[in-house]
């Protein structure tokens, strides 16, 4: 018991200090606290200890002991710490690269959150949003000439969100035709090197005149809305498949989320039959476009466009014939002006619009281009059982800077002088012909 009762707590403090101190130096410690032991034994038992064989055993055996617990527990303190620090940067690495795909998704939305409140209130945020999505899949994706189409209303056709330019003779492209038809008929994302699309999508792909590294369809619910075509991706699809396909239902719910926004912006600002500005957002775009020109030192025009004797198809009760005619006006309008030009239905008869950039030298001959398509429109008689003319009023700003009402007041006027010299076009540059005047 005397062995017992000295030795308990000094083995106990010999671990403990031999995981502080490390392998060396626990051995040290073990071999003075040993000693330590055999003379506190000693001075309690007296120098008769040593005349028993199991006393002298059992002191040589603690002894030896607590000479290993130092060294034994200075080892167990060196190794964790060597291990620790191998198996946490590999575990730090790991869940990092875990964590990226996640940070980059909340990214998005957030840039996303904020790109919207910046063009929430824009007339057209396609090509805005254009770049977006090319921001986002380059940074996701390591994605180049990224390429989104959107398929035209009731066509089979494919524009760029970019908004090419109207008057371009460039073919469209079509929406089923090649592999990018494939993904916007069938809605089945095309990756490179994909062994689960089959040979026949491969060959469609090999067909192509392009590249294309990746291509989804972008759809709401049933109504197919476009498609995005990526020509090179940095990362491997077989190794990044559901990480690519996250960042592909993103960018669809993003485009799906800017189309209701628009819509819900259109219901409230566009005329329901024309598809034009209502006058009231009419003028309130106008305005702003009109300072932004006058800052800018551009010169601007306004045009008035009146369709006579629409009202008789509204008195004799067709008035599903008026608004179709209206209708093919207002798309035959927007297919023939560029994107920071305005456009609004002005009243039941009148449309009303704002070139940007051009005189009245310009505009004129901007506007017999587009009386030419409404001309062709309002003289199918048989269609419409009525005798349709269509009139028209320039006004340019000049060397003044009118405000937008002077500049309307004055092509209304112009349209009002048109229509008394029976003429098509009238311009603020010179006075109409008077009807039925014989040049010399």
């Amino acid at each position: 018991m005397t062995l017992l009762l000295t030795w308990f707590p000094i083995i106990l403090g010999v671990g403990v200090g031999g995981r502080l101190l490390g392998r060396t130096r626990g051995f040290g410690l073990g071999i003075l606290c040993a000693l330590f032991w055999i003379v506190l034994v000693q001075a309690s038992a007296g120098a008769e200890v040593w005349f028993h064989p199991w006393t002298v055993a059992g002191l040589i055996a603690g002894a030896v002991t607590i000479v290993s617990m130092g060294g034994w527990s200075g080892e167990i303190a060196l190794e964790p710490r060597s291990n620790r620090a191998a198996s946490t940067e590999p575990t730090t690495a790991a869940a990092a690269a875990e964590r990226r795909p996640l940070d980059q998704v909340s990214a998005i939305l957030d840039q996303f959150d904020d790109w919207l409140e910046d063009h929430r209130k824009d007339n057209n945020p396609w090509p805005k949003f254009d770049e977006f999505v090319r921001t986002v899949l380059y940074n996701c994706c390591g994605a180049t000439h990224v390429r989104p189409y959107r398929l035209m209303a009731d066509s089979e056709e494919l524009v760029p969100l970019s908004e090419a330019d109207p008057f371009s003779e460039e073919n469209p492209l079509s929406a089923r035709q090649g592999i990018i038809g494939h993904v916007v008929t069938t809605g089945r994302t095309y990756l490179d090197n994909d062994g689960t699309h089959g040979e026949l999508v491969s060959r469609l792909a090999e067909e192509s005149s392009e590249t294309i590294a990746w291509c989804f369809a972008v759809r709401q619910g049933a109504t197919r809305l476009g498609v995005v075509v990526v020509g090179h991706l940095e990362v491997a699809p077989d190794l990044q498949r559901q990480f690519l396909r996250t960042v592909e239902r993103l960018v669809v719910r993003l485009w799906c989320s800017l189309l209701e926004v628009h819509r819900s912006r259109s219901a409230v600002l566009d005329d329901p039959v024309s598809g034009l500005l209502t006058r009231e957002a009419f003028l309130a775009v106008a305005e702003q476009s009109l300072a932004e020109s006058y800052a800018q030192g551009e010169p601007v025009a306004a045009v008035v466009v009146t369709l006579e004797r629409l009202r008789e198809l509204n008195d004799s009760g067709r008035w599903e014939v008026a608004d179709e005619l209206v209708r093919m006006v207002g798309q035959a309008l927007r297919r023939k002006v560029r994107m920071d030009d305005r456009l609004g239905r002005f009243d039941g008869s009148r449309f009303v619009l704002l070139l940007r950039r051009v005189d009245s030298e310009l505009a004129s001959l901007i506007v017999a281009q587009i009386m030419s398509q409404l001309e062709k429109i309002c003289s199918e008689e048989s269609r419409w059982q009525a005798s349709i003319v269509v009139r028209c009023g320039v006004a340019g700003s000049g060397t003044e800077d009118p405000d937008l009402r002077g500049l309307l007041s004055r092509a209304l006027m112009q349209c009002h002088r048109a229509r008394t010299a029976d003429i098509p076009i009238a311009s603020d540059l010179k006075p109409p012909p008077v009807a039925g005047a014989v040049s010399s």
